[in-house]
C-alpha cells in the first residue's frame, strides 16, 4: 500500500498542471521512486551533494529548462533532496503547480495508516521506515497485521527459499533496511547472534539447520513444512540438489534413526547395504520395514526417496503361502500373474541399481532364488499338463477380428513389463487381460513361427513369417515396425513388431536392465497412439519371456551332460537320441537333424558359449506365461463435432512446393459440445513430424484453408487431429507432381 499511498497523493497534485515537487530533504523516500517511474512519471532529481548556492541554483535552472523543453507534455515530478528554504527555481512550482512535502515522512506515513485501517501506530520511526519498503505491493489487510503485531515484517516461510536459491543475488535487489531485518530474523532462526556475514555463509548455515535437524530426526515442525516446500518446488531443486551434495554427512551415524523424509540418497544406500547383511535375522528386517513404509509415505512429495526402496518392501513382504494351494498348472499360472510377476518385477528393480554392488545386491537375489525355487518346484511338478496356445494365434485372432485391429508383436516381452504397461493405461482405456503359454523351446526363432504360422512350421526369416500369415488368413495386412507408427498410417489389420527388448538384451545381456523402463514408456505411447488413431482393440502378445539370471557364479551353471549329438544353449539342450537323465524334462521338437529339446527344472544356464545374465528358452514361468492383452478405448457419451479434410481429390500429383489443406466442419447436429472442435493439422514425410499448424477452433458449419510447403519432399501426410485429445479426425496422402511447373506457359 506505501506505493499506491505515495501514486494517489502524487496523482492529486499533478492533476492541475502536470507538475510536482516531491519534497524528501532526509532521502528517506527514495525507494518510492522506481514506482512513480513504472507508473509513466519522468523523474528530474536534485543533486544532494551541491553545497553552493550557484550550484544549486544553475541546476534548478536546468532541471526548469528540461522539464519545460524536452519533457513539455509530460508528467514530472521534480525530487528534491534538499531544504525548502535553499530552493530558488523550483521554489515557485511548490506554490503554482503542486507540492508533496515528505520532510517528515513518518508522520505522513502515520496519518495514512490511521485514516486507512482506524490503527495508532506504536512503532518507532527506523522500523516504520523498514516497513514502508516492505509495504509495497501488500495490500491493506497486511498493513493492520503489522501495525496490530499479528504477523513479522519478514516471512521466512515467503522469503527463505529465494534466499537460498541465489543468496547474493537475493540480498544485493533489498534495502539496506530490509536486508538488516531479514538477517537478524535469518540469525535468529538458526540461533546465532547477528553479526554481519557474506550471504553464501548465511545461506549454508540455514541449510544446516535443515540438514542437521533430519539426520537428527529433530526438525522443528516450522522448518519442516518449508523443507517439504523445498523438495516439492521445480524453481529451487537445482540449488537443492546442489546444498546436498555439497553437504558432509557424518561417517557414523544410525541410519534408521534420521527422519524417515531426509534427501540423502547416501544414507538410503548405507541403509539398504546393512538391511541386505541382516536379511537372515527375520525380527531385525521386520523392524526396519517399517522404516522402509515411513520413507515410502513421503515419496509423493520426496524426489529424494530413490524408487527401488519400493522394490525392497515388495521383494521382502511377499507372502509365498498361496502358492501351498496351488495344486494345478491353471493354478500355479494364475499365482504367478496375479502375485509373483511383482517380484520378478522388484528384483529386476533392484539389479538395475545394484548389480554391479556385489556385497549389497547378493543376498537380495538369494533371497528372490529362495522364493523362485518354490515356485520353479511347484511348476514343474504340475507343468506335465503343460500344452502351448500359441501356434497359429495370430491366425485365428486376425481370421475375426474386425476391423480396424492393430496387433503389438513383442520380441522377448516379458508377463511383468506388460502388467506394467496394462496399469499405467488402465484409467485411460479398457484392458483385457488374459495368458498365453509360449511353445518349447521359448525362443525368437521357434515362438514367432508358432505366433505366426503355427502348424508345427519354424520360419527363419520374418519376412516369409509375415508372408505366410497374409495367406492364412485371406486378409490384406500392413506390416511395420512399432518404432515407425505414426499418426496418418490407416490399415484394416495392422501388424507392428517390438524387437527392442530382446534385440538389447542378446546384445548388451544384463547392461540392457537399464532400458526396460524405457521399452515400457515405448509400448505405453504407441498403444496411447494406436488408440487415438481410431483402432478399434490393439493386442499385445510377445513370443517369449526372459529369465535375469543376476550374479552367477560358474559353479552355479549347469553341466550339460548328453548321449550323442547336442546343440547347447543356455536355457535348453537339443538332442538328436532321446535321453535318460530323468531330473530334465524332455519335449518332442523336431528342428532339422535334432528331434528332442531338454531343460533343466531350474532358473539356472547350461554352460554353454557366449555371455550369462539375460536368458530365454528354457521352461520357466518367466519365459512361458507370457500376456496376451487387449487395450480399448472406453465408450464415450459425448460426440464431438466431426470435422475432415475436404480436398482430398485435389491432393494428388500437386504442382510446386506449396499445397492447400482445406478443412470443414459439419453442421451442428444439436449435440452437447458438437457447436465447435479444436483441431490441429500435422504433417509427416519418411514417417518423421516436419510442421504442425497451431489450434485451429471450427465452428459446426465452417470452412478454413491453410498452406503448407512440402519441404523438399515428394509425398506427405497430412493428419487431421482433436487438438484436446489428440484422437486423429482424418488423413490425406499428398504427392507433388513430377513434372516441372511451366509456370502456365503449355
Amino acid at each position: 500500500m506505501t506505493d499506491q499511498w505515495l501514486i494517489q497523493d502524487i496523482d492529486k497534485q499533478i492533476s492541475h498542471r502536470n507538475r510536482v515537487v516531491l519534497l524528501d530533504p532526509a532521502q528517506q523516500c527514495d525507494f518510492l521512486l522506481p514506482t512513480l517511474e513504472k507508473q509513466g512519471y519522468t523523474i528530474l532529481k536534485t543533486d544532494p551533494n551541491l553545497r553552493e548556492e550557484w550550484q544549486t541554483v544553475k541546476e534548478e535552472l536546468m532541471l526548469r529548462y528540461d522539464a519545460e523543453r524536452k519533457h513539455a507534455g509530460k508528467a514530472v515530478v521534480f525530487y528534491v533532496s534538499r531544504e525548502p528554504e535553499r530552493l530558488s527555481f523550483l521554489f515557485d512550482y511548490c506554490y503554482t503547480h503542486g507540492l508533496l512535502d515528505l520532510s517528515r515522512p513518518m508522520e505522513w506515513l502515520r496519518k495514512k495508516i490511521v485514516s486507512q485501517t482506524g490503527l495508532q501506530v506504536a512503532m518507532e520511526n527506523p522500523l516504520l521506515l523498514t516497513a514502508a519498503k516492505l509495504g509495497i505491493g501488500k495490500d491493506l489487510s497486511w498493513w493492520k497485521r503489522i501495525v496490530q503485531d499479528l504477523e513479522e515484517m519478514v516471512s521466512l516461510d515467503e522469503e527463505l527459499l529465494p534466499f537460498l536459491n541465489s543468496p547474493e543475488f537475493f540480498l544485493k535487489r533489498r534495502d539496506i533496511d530490509v536486508r538488516r531485518l531479514f538477517e537478524e530474523k535469518v540469525a535468529e532462526l538458526t540461533g546465532k547472534p547477528y553479526h554481519k556475514k557474506p550471504a553464501r555463509t548465511l545461506a549454508k548455515e540455514v541449510v544446516a539447520l535443515f540438514f542437521d535437524g533430519l539426520i537428527q530426526n529433530s526438525i522443528p515442525d516450522n522448518l519442516l513444512v518449508l523443507y517439504r516446500k523445498w523438495l516439492d518446488s521445480q524453481t529451487y531443486a537445482d540449488a537443492l540438489a546442489q546444498y546436498i551434495a555439497d553437504y558432509k554427512l557424518p561417517r557414523t551415524l544410525d541410519v534408521w534413526s534420521v527422519h524417515p523424509d531426509h534427501c540423502f540418497e547416501e544414507l538410503d544406500r548405507r541403509a539398504l547395504r546393512e538391511l541386505s547383511q541382516q536379511l537372515g535375522d527375520k525380527d531385525f528386517v521386520a523392524g526396519k520395514l517399517s522404516f522402509v513404509r515411513d520413507r515410502l509415505n513421503h515419496q509423493r512429495g520426496n524426489k529424494c526417496i530413490p524408487v527401488w526402496w519400493q522394490d525392497v518392501l515388495t521383494l521382502l513382504e511377499f507372502d509365498e503361502n498361496a502358492l501351498n494351494a496351488c495344486h494345478n498348472l491353471d493354478q500355479v499360472i494364475s499365482y504367478y500373474t496375479d502375485k509373483f510377476q511383482t517380484v520378478d518385477r522388484a528384483i529386476r528393480g533392484l539389479y538395475t541399481h545394484f548389480l554391479a554392488d556385489k556385497e549389497t545386491i547378493k543376498p537380495f537375489q538369494e533371497y528372490y532364488d529362495r522364493l523362485n525355487n518354490a515356485l520353479l518346484e511347484q511348476w514343474f511338478v504340475c507343468g506335465q499338463g503343460y500344452t502351448s496356445n500359441q501356434p497359429g494365434h495370430l491366425v485365428e485372432l486376425l481370421k475375426t477380428a474386425p476391423a480396424p485391429t492393430a496387433v503389438i508383436v513383442g520380441d522377448g516381452l516379458r508377463y511383468e513389463m506388460a502388467a506394467y504397461v496394462a496399469s499405467r493405461l488402465e484409467k485411460q482405456f479398457v484392458v483385457e487381460r488374459s495368458t498365453m503359454l509360449a511353445d518349447m523351446p521359448s525362443e525368437t526363432e521357434h515362438n514367432m513361427s508358432a505366433l505366426y504360422v503355427g502348424q508345427g512350421q519354424v520360419l527363419p526369416i520374418h519376412k516369409d513369417r509375415e508372408k505366410k500369415l497374409t495367406e492364412l488368413t485371406g486378409k490384406t495386412l500392413t506390416f511395420l515396425a512399432l518404432e515407425g507408427l505414426h499418426y496418418g498410417q490407416k490399415s484394416d489389420f495392422l501388424v507392428l513388431t517390438y524387437k527392442d527388448i530382446d534385440k538389447a538384451g542378446e546384445t548388451l545381456q544384463q547392461g540392457a536392465i537399464k532400458l526396460f523402463d524405457e521399452f515400457e514408456s515405448v509400448l505405453i505411447d504407441k498403444i496411447t497412439l494406436l488408440l487415438k488413431m481410431g483402432y478399434q482393440s490393439v493386442h499385445l502378445v510377445t513370443d517369449h519371456g526372459f529369465v535375469l539370471t543376476g550374479l552367477l557364479e560358474e559353479s552355479d551353471k549347469i553341466e550339460p551332460s548328453v548321449a550323442g549329438k547336442k546343440e547347447v544353449h543356455e536355457r535348453f539342450i537339443r538332442t538328436v537320441e532321446k535321453q535318460a537323465n530323468p531330473g530334465w524334462v524332455a519335449f518332442e521338437e523336431p528342428y532339422g537333424e535334432y528331434r528332442y529339446v531338454y531343460v533343466a527344472p531350474s532358473g539356472r544356464p547350461f554352460k554353454s558359449k557366449g555371455v550369462y545374465g539375460y536368458s530365454h528358452g528354457g521352461f520357466s514361468p518367466q519365459e512361458i506365461i507370457i500376456p496376451n492383452f487387449v487395450f480399448r478405448n472406453q465408450l464415450s457419451s459425448v460426440r464431438g463435432l466431426m470435422v475432415q479434410i475436404a480436398n482430398k481429390k485435389d491432393l494428388t500429383d500437386v504442382t510446386g512446393e506449396l499445397f492447400g489443406l482445406k478443412i470443414q466442419a459439419a453442421d451442428a447436429t444439436g449435440e452437447l459440445f458438437a457447436a465447435s472442435r479444436k483441431v490441429q493439422l500435422l504433417l509427416y514425410a519418411n514417417n518423421v513430424n516436419y510442421d504442425k499448424s497451431s489450434t485451429i477452433i471450427l465452428d459446426a458449419g465452417t470452412t478454413q484453408s491453410f498452406e503448407f510447403s512440402f519441404q523438399g519432399n515428394t509425398e506427405v501426410q497430412a493428419v487431421l487431429v482433436d487438438a484436446t485429445t489428440q484422437e486423429q479426425l482424418d488423413s490425406v496422402k499428398i504427392t507433388k507432381s513430377t513434372m516441372r511447373d511451366l509456370g502456365g506457359l503449355l
